[in-house]
């Protein structure tokens, strides 16, 4: 299968080009290749604009991955689609140029900016036919994958770093990782929320419609080191995700390239719907 990039501004498009075409690489994965891309960026967003001839480099020249200006001939070249631009902003406008083609489509976090945007995407991929699935790598972890389905968990303690972009506000950026770990284990049902803000962190407190409760602490400088500690009446689960052997993006890979097989999205789109609507409340509350 030939597999399109659009964006080379971000370290996921040489993650996942190294796990496609890298036959050599640690948990390589098979079924499909990264073939072609389009080289965009944002030029108002410095983590896209001064890191964008890197990752072009390296994609096109390392991993022999042909750059293609004109969307056509890009769309008739692949497959299956991944907008994987870092700016979330711009990502519904690539959503629109490709989505007619009925192609299956990632698009990696954010998936849009803003519960109008993601209506809209849901409707245009409906009128099109066109598959599409969004996720953080995170919930396709060793460790999350264990205890997705685990119903005894009642309670949990999530941790990990949630640096902010003023382009992508609160949670849209780096937020929905942490997020996303606590809606796969936990499900979507907010009943209540609260947020309290440390000079290195701050924590949200999410009490869910069947009584089960999380607590996140973000923290505001970044590193690694994404984990939880979860309660059930018997026993308690430690999740160290930064120490696990099969990195997370291998996990996400193989479910794309099954998506992309299928059509049939591992996570429902509505779910993600729902996890930005989660994200608009967080930051509403933060503005408070």
């Amino acid at each position: 299968m030939k597999i399109g990039l659009i964006g080379l501004d971000t370290s996921h498009c040489e993650i996942f080009t190294k796990l496609l075409n890298d036959s050599g690489a640690p948990h390589h994965v098979t079924g499909a290749q990264i073939t072609h891309a389009i080289p965009t960026y944002s030029e108002d967003l410095p983590i896209s604009r001064e890191r964008f001839l890197n990752y072009y480099e390296i994609v096109t020249k390392k991993y022999g991955v042909t750059p293609v200006e004109d969307v056509e001939e890009f769309m008739t070249a692949v497959d299956a689609v991944i907008i994987g631009t870092v700016d979330g902003r711009n990502h519904l406008d690539w959503f629109k140029k490709v989505v007619g083609y009925s192609k299956p489509i990632f698009i990696d976090k954010p998936v849009v900016m803003s519960s109008a945007e993601m209506r809209e995407l849901i409707d245009l991929s409906k009128l099109h036919n066109t598959p599409v699935m969004s996720s953080s790598s995170l919930r396709f972890s060793e460790s999350v994958v264990a205890v997705a389905n685990n119903t005894e968990i009642k309670s949990g303690y999530f941790f990990g770093p949630t640096p902010r972009q003023e382009q992508m506000p609160g949670y849209f950026w780096y937020g929905i990782h942490l997020l996303e770990m606590v809606v796969t284990i936990f499900g979507t049902e907010v009943e209540k929320m609260s947020i309290e803000t440390f000079s290195d962190c701050e924590q949200i407190h999410m009490t869910f419609t069947n009584g089960k409760h999380a607590i996140l602490r973000g923290e505001k400088e970044w590193h690694n080191r994404f984990g939880a500690i979860l309660h059930s009446k018997e026993s308690v689960h430690s999740l160290r995700l930064w120490e696990e052997d099969k990195p997370y993006y291998a996990g996400l890979i193989e479910q794309v390239v099954q998506f992309f097989e299928t059509g049939v999205s591992p996570v429902a789109i509505e779910e993600t719907e729902r996890i930005v609507e989660l994200i608009e409340k967080i930051n509403l509350l933060n503005n408070e």
